[in-house]
C-alpha cells in the first residue's frame, strides 16, 4: 500500500494548483473558539499569549469562519457540529467544559443519588434575552421536544439513559413519563434508566422555550428573530449563507467573562476566500494547513500560531444494510486498502495522525488515557491481510458477485459540494481504483442534505467524522443503539459491552470493556477509521483567549481584543 504514498505525493503538485486549496479534513467543522467535544488543556506555549498590558480594546468585535449554513437552531431538529457549536454561545447548558473539567454553567451545581440513577441540578438565575427567567422547566421542555417523534431528533441516542427517553421517542410510551421533572423553577431532577458515568462529559443539555416553539413550530430557528436565546451572546442577525452576527447577552449570569460586544460568522465554503480573508484581515483567525499559506503566514510578525488536536476522528461510513457491503470482507477491503500516512501527508499536510482505530489519543478513562492501554486493533488486522484485493474478491464470491473486481460498482457520498471536497473525493475514487480495481463513483451534496442522508442510511459510502469526549463511550455508543448507527451494523454483544462499560465504575474494568467493544466494531468493519483530526490555527496577535482543548465547551466566552 506503500505505493499510494509516491501517488498521492505526486498529486500534490496538481493539487496546489487546483485554486490553490487548502488541505481540509473532509468534515463539517468551524474554525470557532469552541468545538463540539472536551479535551485536555492546551500546552502553555500553544495559548494565547496574552498582552503586557492586560488593556483590552474599546471595541470589542471579532471575525470568524463558518464553513457551512446552519441547518437550524432549533435544539430538538439541529442536525450537526455547526449548529451545536452555535449553542454554546446562543443557549447555556447545564454544564459546559472548560480546560477539560466540567464545571456548572447553567446549573450552579448538582447531587447525584447513591445508586448513580437520579441528578438533581440546582439552576443559576440566568436570564433570556426577551428577560424572561431560565426555568428548570426550560430543560425539561427541550428534552420533551428533543424524544418527541414528530422532531425526528438526530442524536436521540445520547439521551437513551433517560428514564423512557427513547421509549417515547418511538411512540412507546406516554410523553409525561420521560424521566425529567422541575419541582420548582430552579431545580431540574433528571432520571436514569441506567449508571452513565460520562453522562455529564458526553451530553449537552440546553434550554428551550415552550412558548416560541409553539408560536413558531416548523419556523422556529429559521430565522434570528425566531431563536430565543439565553447564553453568552444573542442572534442579531442571520443572512442565509452568508453571515450570521451575535451581540452580547447582558443578561447572561456570566456576563463579566464575555468581553466581545460582537462576533460575526462569515459563511465561507470556499477555501480560497477563506485564505483570502485572513490575509487581508477580513477574518481575525483561521485552520490553515495549505503549505504556501502556512510559509506565508508563518512570516508574518502580526500573526501568532497555535497547533492543536481537534479530538476528532475522520473515516469512512459503510451502510451495512446494503447488499454489497453487508459482507464484512468487503468492508474491510475497503478499510485496509486505504493508505492513511498518504491521507494525512496530503490531505492535511502531515498535521494529523493515521487512525487504526475509532478513538483518538485525547481520550480517558477516568485517569487512563485510553489509547495508551488500547492497541489499535486494525493494525493487526492489516498485519493478517496483506492483500486487501484478494480479501475483496473473497468477500465479492460470498456475496454471489463474483470474482472481477471491476464489475463492482460503489458511491462514495461527500458532505459537500467545493472544488476542494471534489478534488479529496477524486483521491480517495483514485486510491480505491487502483488498489482493488473496483469502480467507484462520486455522489456531492451539501452538509444538511449529506447528514440527512446518513441518518436515513441512504448511501453507500459516505466520508464522515465523530468528535469524541473525554470518556471513549461517546464515540462508541454511535453503533450500539437498536437500529446499529449511521452504519446499520447491529451487533447485541458489541451494544452489550458498551452499556456494561458506561455503568462500570472502576477505570481499568470500564477501560478493557471499551476496548473489547472497540476492537470487534474495527475489525468487523463497521466503519473506516482514516485520521485522527488536528489543525494548525493562525489567529493576528490581538486575538487573545481562545482555546488550545478541542474538547472545552466555552464557546467565546473569555475571548478578547488588545491592541488591534
Amino acid at each position: 500500500m506503500k505505493r499510494n504514498l509516491s501517488l498521492l505525493l505526486a498529486l500534490t503538485m496538481l493539487l496546489g494548483l487546483l485554486a490553490g486549496c487548502s488541505m481540509k479534513p473532509p468534515e463539517p467543522m468551524e474554525d470557532d473558539a469552541s468545538h463540539n467535544d472536551k479535551n485536555d488543556a492546551a500546552p502553555e506555549d500553544q495559548k494565547s499569549p496574552q498582552p503586557a498590558s492586560g488593556e483590552k480594546d474599546a471595541e470589542q468585535y471579532l471575525n470568524v469562519l463558518l464553513t457551512d449554513e446552519p441547518s437550524v437552531l432549533d435544539v430538538a431538529r439541529f442536525l450537526g457540529v455547526t449548529d451545536r457549536n452555535l449553542f454554546m454561545n446562543l443557549k447555556e447548558p447545564l454544564v459546559r467544559i472548560e480546560n477539560g473539567e466540567i464545571v456548572g454553567s447553567g446549573a450552579e451545581s448538582w447531587d447525584i443519588s447513591d445508586d448513580g440513577l437520579t441528578y438533581t441540578f440546582h439552576l443559576r438565575e440566568n436570564y433570556w434575552s426577551d428577560g424572561q427567567k431560565v426555568t428548570a422547566q426550560d430543560y425539561v421542555t427541550a428534552l420533551q421536544r428533543q424524544c418527541d417523534p414528530a422532531n425526528a431528533f438526530a442524536f436521540t441516542a445520547d439521551y437513551a439513559d433517560i428514564k423512557n427517553f427513547t421509549a417515547i421517542s418511538k411512540g412507546e410510551a406516554d410523553p409525561s413519563t420521560l424521566g425529567a421533572t422541575a419541582p420548582d423553577d430552579s431545580t431540574l431532577v433528571l432520571e436514569l434508566e441506567q449508571i452513565n458515568v460520562a453522562l455529564l462529559a458526553s451530553t449537552d443539555f440546553f434550554p428551550d422555550r415552550a412558548d416560541i416553539a409553539q408560536q413558531h413550530g416548523d419556523t422556529l430557528g429559521a430565522e434570528a428573530d425566531k431563536t430565543p436565546c439565553c447564553g453568552p451572546f444573542s442572534l442579531k442577525s442571520w443572512n442565509h449563507n452568508s453571515s450570521l452576527e451575535l451581540t452580547k447577552n447582558e443578561k447572561y449570569w456570566n456576563a463579566e467573562k464575555v468581553y466581545l460586544q460582537n462576533v460575526t460568522y462569515h459563511i465561507i465554503p470556499d477555501q480560497n476566500a477563506q485564505l483570502a480573508s485572513l490575509e487581508n484581515g477580513s477574518l481575525d483567525y483561521l485552520g490553515v494547513s495549505t503549505p504556501e499559506y502556512v510559509t506565508k503566514f508563518q512570516g508574518r510578525d502580526d500573526m501568532s500560531e497555535m497547533m492543536f488536536s481537534t479530538g476528532r476522528t475522520v473515516m469512512v461510513l459503510f451502510n451495512c444494510e446494503d447488499p454489497i457491503l453487508s459482507n464484512p470482507k468487503i468492508r474491510m477491503a475497503l478499510s485496509l486498502s486505504m493508505d492513511r500516512d498518504a491521507l494525512v501527508e496530503v490531505v492535511t499536510n502531515g498535521v494529523s495522525t493515521p487512525a487504526y482505530s475509532l478513538v483518538p489519543p485525547d481520550s480517558y478513562v477516568g485517569s487512563l488515557n485510553f489509547r495508551e492501554n488500547a492497541e489499535e486493533p486494525l493494525e493487526a488486522v492489516m498485519a493478517a491481510n496483506p492483500d486487501p484485493k484478494a480479501l475483496l474478491i473473497e468477500g465479492m464470491k460470498e456475496a454471489g458477485l463474483g470474482e472481477d473486481p471491476s464489475k463492482l460498482t460503489l458511491t462514495l457520498s461527500w458532505g459537500a459540494t467545493t472544488a476542494t471536497a471534489r478534488t479529496y473525493a477524486e483521491l480517495y475514487q483514485q486510491i480505491w481504483q487502483d488498489e482493488l480495481g473496483c469502480v467507484i463513483e462520486l455522489e456531492f451534496n451539501d452538509n444538511a442534505t449529506h447528514m440527512g442522508n446518513v441518518n436515513n442510511a441512504n448511501y453507500q459510502l459516505a466520508t464522515f467524522s465523530w468528535g469524541a469526549d473525554y470518556e471513549p463511550q461517546f464515540q462508541l455508543s454511535r453503533w450500539a443503539n437498536k437500529v446499529g448507527g449511521h452504519s446499520r451494523w447491529k451487533n447485541e454483544e458489541y451494544a452489550s459491552l458498551v452499556n456494561q462499560a458506561s455503568q462500570t465504575q472502576d477505570e481499568k474494568e470500564r477501560l478493557e470493556l471499551y476496548a473489547k467493544a472497540e476492537k470487534m466494531l474495527v475489525e468487523d468493519a463497521a466503519m473506516a477509521p482514516l485520521y485522527f483530526g488536528a489543525t494548525r490555527r493562525f489567529y493576528y496577535n490581538y486575538v487573545h483567549g481562545l482555546t488550545g482543548n478541542a474538547f472545552d465547551k466555552t464557546g467565546f466566552i473569555n475571548v478578547y481584543t488588545s491592541g488591534r
